[in-house]
């Protein structure tokens, strides 16, 4: 039912084909990338980097939590932008019982190692990215540039 086909050698994918880089459920698929990319200690910086910007900005919300991390919002997030994506479908896969059929994420690539490579690059450059917005503290004003400290040099002029 609703079988995608590769879009490179269009094979369909329950055959399997070298460009299908994972097949996995849509509550495992975020977590089968991270599993494969071998970049779960990267993974876990950049979530927790992103969960302290989102609170120090004010923009947290529990619901926030529940969503973020959904398969779509992965793709866009880090894999749309990677050189070796090659395209994401969702299939609807069923197993021996009736309640065991699901919707796949189907993940798709030219070369699925480098794809999982260049995909762990992605969170390191992203965790390094994030910056939280620091609070400074501001001392009384003064003329004198040498009581002002670093930001009163910086700003002088």
């Amino acid at each position: 039912m609703n079988q995608k086909h590769c879009p490179f050698c269009k094979t369909p994918a329950t055959s399997g084909c070298t460009h299908l880089a994972l097949a996995a459920e849509g509550r495992s698929f975020v977590r089968r990338c991270v599993e494969l990319s071998h970049g779960a200690s990267e993974w876990r910086t950049l979530c927790e980097k992103r969960r302290s910007l989102v609170r120090a900005t004010g923009e947290w919300s529990p619901e926030q939590e529940d969503y973020t991390w959904l398969e779509t919002a992965f793709g866009e997030d880090f894999l749309k932008r990677l050189r070796w994506f090659g395209g994401m479908d969702y299939e609807w896969r069923s197993g021996p019982k009736l309640q065991q059929g699901g919707f796949w994420v189907l993940l798709w690539s030219k070369d699925p190692r480098r794809l999982w490579w260049e995909l762990r690059d992605e969170f390191e450059r992203q965790a390094g990215d994030l910056r939280i917005p620091e609070l400074k503290a501001r001392g009384p004003k003064t003329d004198d540039p040498r009581k002002r400290g670093f930001d009163g040099i910086m700003n002088a002029a």
